[in-house]
């Protein structure tokens, strides 16, 4: 919607209620009393709040003046706010004239909270790269949601803060170090974009922690056991069941976790039954094609039936109605219980990727055809999947030199104990 210059006929609650943001936008600033600066800001959604907006040095600046605006209300109620938010704009207009920096002011006094920076990352760094949006999501609410970090201002977030968070989490000290390099990222753009009032990284200088390269794969023994335990959950929609379907495709498919649980019922193509992972979603930012084979056709075709038998068919095909974005965001404890009872404590999700990319190796897959199934950016990621396989081939060939060598002694041994010799 365009600027409305007018002064009078929009600063009514009918006009107010009458504001939509269109389609191409998130949201949508609307004039409604210029002379003070003051707009309304109307969401995709619906949503209508009053701010101050002005240009400052040739680039518009908003401030929230925390003042929403309900359209259900009656007009006596809804002017209560209306008038608030033009006080409001009234005083920010008059300390502006007089030469005073107000965005600043306002900013230092409400400096943002380590939930909203990572917000602004999101927004205006993650989502715009393409950059594994849902991966990073899930790790700031675990890392730093789950510790009340969240709510911690930015300002005051210290480098012993940040090297305390990495300290707690250095019995597994892959995700302590991602933890750390997850901060540094988004405090480098807060400060970038000068979103935040800092000169400073507190997560700079947190030395990390030594890592050993992950090579744990299922042997064909534990692969077993592990899909004999999920076949035995009863064919209905329940948590259980969610977990069996999700493990056994991850097993089946390869894919990486943030790309299954997102994964939609309109990016497979039910006439081919291949399943079309779009670029946004990938790694390496192609999009990447899956066909799928009896295993995984019975399995969604399966899953499908259940949803709507419950329900609860929505664009995912592992939908949560607790979850933002729609779909399931991690498999938790359902995963933590399943491998405690299997003895499998130490198999993490990747490893089912990892262990997919072994197993074609053993079959003697080539490099290009694992390459390409699991969508590896780094030819040397395939690689480590064929060292492995080799070294396994290297031990049965040494077994089998070493077989007939020992052989060979029990022979000498027979024949010298049939002449009478001393063995």
């Amino acid at each position: 919607m365009t600027k409305n210059e007018t002064t009078g006929k929009t600063f009514t609650a009918k006009f107010i209620r009458s504001l939509t943001c269109p389609a191409h936008m998130k949201q949508c600033p609307v004039a409604v009393l210029p002379n003070v600066h003051l707009y309304v800001s109307v969401g995709r959604g619906g949503t209508k709040a009053f701010c101050f907006r002005c240009k400052e040095n040739g680039n518009w600046k908003t401030l929230d003046l925390d003042c929403k605006f309900d359209d259900s209300l009656p007009d006596t109620l809804a002017r209560r706010s209306m008038i608030e938010a033009q006080t409001r704009a009234a005083e920010l207009t008059a300390r502006r004239n007089r030469g005073e920096n107000v965005f600043e002011q306002v900013k230092a006094a409400n400096s943002p909270t380590l939930d909203e920076l990572f917000e602004h990352y999101k927004a205006q760094h993650l989502e715009k790269r393409g950059k594994r949006v849902d991966d990073n999501v899930n790790n700031f609410n675990r890392w730093f949601g789950k510790r009340n970090l969240g709510k911690k201002k930015a300002a005051d977030f210290s480098h012993d803060d940040a090297s305390r968070l990495h300290t707690q989490m250095e019995k597994t000290p892959g995700s302590a170090n991602r933890a750390i390099q997850l901060g540094r990222a988004m405090f480098n753009f807060g400060i970038k974009t000068r979103f935040i009032e800092r000169t400073d990284n507190p997560f700079a200088g947190v030395s990390l922690f030594h890592e050993n390269q992950r090579d744990r794969v299922l042997s064909d023994e534990e692969a077993g056991k592990l899909i004999q335990a999920i076949s035995d959950v009863p064919l209905k929609h329940c948590q259980e069941r969610t977990l069996a379907d999700m493990i056994m495709l991850w097993l089946l498919t390869g894919v990486r976790k943030a790309v299954m649980l997102s994964m939609q019922w309109s990016e497979i193509d039910e006439d081919g039954w291949v399943w079309v992972i779009p670029a946004a979603k990938m790694k390496g930012r192609k999009t990447q094609e899956i066909l799928l084979g009896p295993a995984e056709i019975d399995i969604l075709t399966r899953r499908k039936k259940l949803l709507e038998a419950a329900e609860k068919l929505t664009d995912f095909v592992f939908p949560s109605d607790k979850s933002a974005s729609g779909h399931i965001q991690d498999p938790g404890n359902a995963w933590e219980t399943l491998r405690g009872k299997l003895e499998l404590d130490d198999v993490w999700i990747h490893d089912l990727r990892r262990s997919l990319a072994s197993a074609m190796a053993n079959t003697g897959a080539s490099v290009a055809i694992v390459k390409q199934a699991l969508a590896h950016t780094d030819e040397r990621t395939t690689m480590r999947a064929y060292i492995r396989t080799n070294r396994q081939a290297q031990l049965e060939a040494r077994k089998k030199a070493q077989e007939a060598w020992f052989e060979a002694a029990a022979k000498a041994a027979q024949e010298e104990n049939q002449d009478g010799k001393p063995v």
